[in-house]
Order: structure tokens, then sequence, then C-alpha cells
């Protein structure tokens, strides 16, 4: 029977193509700045160049009846803007959150923006996203037990959880913030039950009022800090990243001959005119939405919200080559002045993802209230997963060891992930539809060369290609 081989990586895309072009000439613009980059930037440029290459590793499939193989190559696990491992992280967090946070009770997403110059502060110093954040906990919580109260239920406990996103749809650094918060409180009643009640709908007045109440006091608990308005953004001239992260912010060019002009765009006729939709307020550069709400039976559009929070940076689909070699990222939708695309050198594109790289060992999903590690109501709150042990039944050594094997098998496989967002069996041979094997998992060279050379000898015809890969 003819031996074919089918290779599930996508280290031969576009944007792989882009970041190998660029990324040379993007640190030799650097070095002549007199700039260099974090160790952790670095880091993640080079492993994303590696992400998707079968000769750096992979798992190896086979299936017996036809004798096809499939090699899925490794992942760089990137955090920054890989897409492939970022929406590896997407899916997964978000049937995490579907699965073992939320519970099935209304949940509303607030959005919250900070004018631009706050932005880059928080992309600098993480320290500050927490503080930041936790004002505007504090004030939606408080907005929510307040209605409540008028409602006649009395004081209650509510809880958030938060992704924190670096990226805007162009690509530049955008720290903003994407807060779930139930859409209600918990109350304890006599007999020790929970009960949630729900919360009226934000008027446009009320989340007038609230953005109003967070910007004065993160303005205020900044100038504590020590950050007055008027912070230079160039603050460290070694520093290559912070050069970057401003011009990205700015929407600019940091580096080579274009340096401080702005990026190039592509506009279309009839811009639109812009205006604030409902539940949106804006208070000196202060933004927040409340629009977005998700019904307690709603589970599938609750994952598909969770999702969207924890998408990666960028989706390849909106990358375009041009002809004379430049990179066009196209725009979701055209903006109000027309703009519906950008325009970047190879370099300059490269420039725009080192600067979305978060520092090392930061968290971007932050809980609150209820969710909080050490919550009185979190146990009770929380949906409990199937077989879950009770601890009034076990003895509290099994009960132990229960939670270290669910924590564990927290990390689900590409193949679960494919069946949980796609619908798609991961582990069926695309030939004959059999279930395959798992051979071996080969790491690295030089015994990933050989067996790519011996199956490229076997096989009886060219290999395919998918662009779309699963990560082992």
């Amino acid at each position: 029977m003819a031996t074919t081989v089918e290779y599930r990586g996508s280290s031969g895309d576009l944007l792989h193509q882009v970041v190998r072009e660029g990324l040379p000439v993007f640190l030799d613009e650097l070095e002549a700045a007199g700039r260099s980059l974090p160790r952790f930037v670095l880091r993640e440029l080079e492993r994303f160049m590696a992400c998707g290459d079968v000769a750096d590793g992979f798992a190896w499939l086979h299936c017996d009846d036809c004798d096809h193989h499939r090699l899925v190559p490794f992942s760089c696990k990137g955090r920054a803007f890989c897409p492939s491992c970022g929406g590896r992280r997407m899916a997964e967090w978000a049937a995490h959150q579907v699965d073992h946070v939320l519970p099935a009770v209304g949940v509303r997403q607030w959005v919250l923006t900070v004018p631009w110059g706050r932005r880059f502060l928080l992309a600098r110093y993480p320290r500050l996203i927490r503080g930041v954040l936790g004002i505007a906990t504090t004030e939606i919580f408080r907005w929510v037990r307040d209605d409540l109260s008028r409602q006649g239920f009395g004081a209650g406990q509510t809880g958030s959880v938060t992704v924190v996103q670096r990226f805007g749809s162009a690509l530049r650094l955008n720290v903003h913030f994407h807060i779930l918060v139930l859409d209600g409180c918990y109350s304890e009643g006599t007999d020790g039950q929970l009960t949630f009640h729900s919360a009226y709908k934000p008027t446009t007045a009320d989340v007038q009022e609230l953005v109003t109440r967070i910007s004065v006091a993160v303005e205020q608990w900044l100038a504590v800090q020590g950050h007055g308005p008027d912070d230079a953004f160039d603050t460290d001239p070694d520093d290559g990243q912070e050069l970057l992260q401003a011009a990205s912010l700015a929407g600019k060019v940091g580096l080579g001959r274009r340096a401080g002009q702005r990026s190039r765009r592509v506009v279309v006729l009839g811009g639109r005119e812009f205006a604030l939709p409902a539940r949106c307020a804006v208070s000196d550069g202060y933004n927040l939405h409340a629009a977005v709400a998700i019904g307690p039976r709603d589970r599938a559009g609750l994952e598909r919200l969770c999702r969207y929070l924890c998408r990666p940076a960028l989706a390849k689909s909106r990358l375009e080559r041009r002809a004379d070699g430049q990179v066009v990222l196209n725009m979701k939708r055209a903006w109000s002045d027309g703009t519906a695309a950008m325009v970047f050198s190879p370099a300059e594109f490269v420039a725009r993802l080192a600067a979305l790289v978060p520092p090392p060992q930061k968290n971007s999903v932050i809980y609150h209230g209820v969710f909080g590690g050490n919550a009185a109501f979190r146990s009770r709150v929380v949906p409990k997963p199937e077989g879950a042990l009770e601890e009034s039944e076990e003895s509290p050594a099994l009960v132990t060891e229960d939670r270290r094997t669910r924590h564990r098998r927290r990390r689900r496989t590409w193949s679960w992930l494919l069946m949980r967002v796609f619908g798609i069996d991961g582990w069926l041979c695309p030939h004959c539809a059999k279930p395959m094997t798992l051979r071996v998992p080969q790491v690295g060279p030089p015994a990933t060369l050989k067996i790519l050379r011996d199956l490229q000898r076997s096989a009886r015809g060219p290999p395919t290609t998918c662009i779309a890969a699963p990560r082992a």
C-alpha cells in the first residue's frame, strides 16, 4: 500500500515568511539606534520562527490500515502574537472558564480603556495594572450591590474574571481590560443556601457615572504612585522595547529611515461619523462599555465571548503581501476616517510584534470577588466537575489527591480542543477515517531530519501540506 506523509505545520505561511525576512533588518536598525531588546522579547521572536517546523520536533501519528503518516510539529507556546499557540490557549481557556469557573447565571462584559499615555504606563509597569483594575472592579461591584439594594435584596457578593489585552486591530500597543462580571450578586440565606439575584441592565447614565468615578479614582491613585499626567514616554535610552512601544502607541515607525513618521494606511472613500453606542461613556480619556451581556442558559454564547476575550493578537487571514514586498494588514472593519488597512515593511511589522510581547511571569487573567483564590463562596459558586468528590464523603487525603489529579489534567490535548471547537477528531486518518496511533514524539535534530528523509524516500507522491495545523 502506498505510503503518504502529511505535514500538519505552519512554518511556511506568510506570517513566518515576513518575520524571517524582517527580523535581521529589524535587529540591524535597532543596533544602529543604539538600542537592545530585553531577552524575553528576542526569545519570543526566535521561538516563533521555529513554531510549526517539523525539523525541530513532532508527534508522529500512523495509520496501520492505509500506511498514512501524520507529523504534528511542536508549538512555540508564545504568549504575544503566535496565531497557532494563541488559538490553542484561547480555546483551552474558554473551555476552562465555562466548565469550571463561571456559574450558570447572567454575565456582563465591561470593557475599560484608558488614555493613550496611561496605556504606555501600564505596558511599562505591569504592577500598575492590578491597581487600576482593582479600582475599576470596586466601582462596578459597588454599582451592582447598590442596584440590588434598591431592589430590596440587601447585601451580596459578586465576582469578575478579567482578561488584560495588549493589542488593537492595527497591531498597536493598547493595554485595556475586558471584565466579565456576574450580572448580579450571591447572598446567603438563613438556611445556609446561596441565592443569586440578578441586577437590572445599566443605563448609559449609569455607565457615565461609573466611568467618571473610575477616571477620578485612577488618576488620584496614579498620582500617589508618583505618576503624574506629564510622564515622559522615553525614559530608558538603552531599552529597545520601550522605544517600540512608544512608537506603536503613537501609530508611528520607531526605527529605520522612516523613524518618527506615521504608519502608512490604505484609506477607502466614504468615512463614517463615529458615535458612542448605548451603554458606553467617556470621561477624560477613559472609556467604559457595558452593552454585551450573556444570559444564564447561553453557555455556548458565553464560551464564544471567552474566546473573543483571549483571542490572539493577529489572524493570519488578515495579512497580504504586495508585489513590492510590503505587508498589508487588513482591518476587521474600516475605521471612521476610512482606514481599511495598514502597510508595513517586514522590519516595521516585526517592530510592531516586538512591542506587544508581555513581560514574563505576569498574569493576563485576573480574578476578583467570589472567584478570588481565598473567597469564601468560590467553592460553592463555581461549576462542579463531573464525578467530583464530596469532602463530606471522602477522606481529606483522597480529596487532596483528586485535586492534584484535576490540576494535572487541566491542560487539554490538541485533539480534545479540535473536537470541542470544530467537531473534528484529530486522531482519525484523513484517508480511511480509521483511528491513528501515536508512534513516538521526536524532539529536535538529527533524529527528526533522518525520519523526514526516510519518510520522503518511501512516500509515493509529494507530501500534502496544511496551513491550519493542530499543535501537539
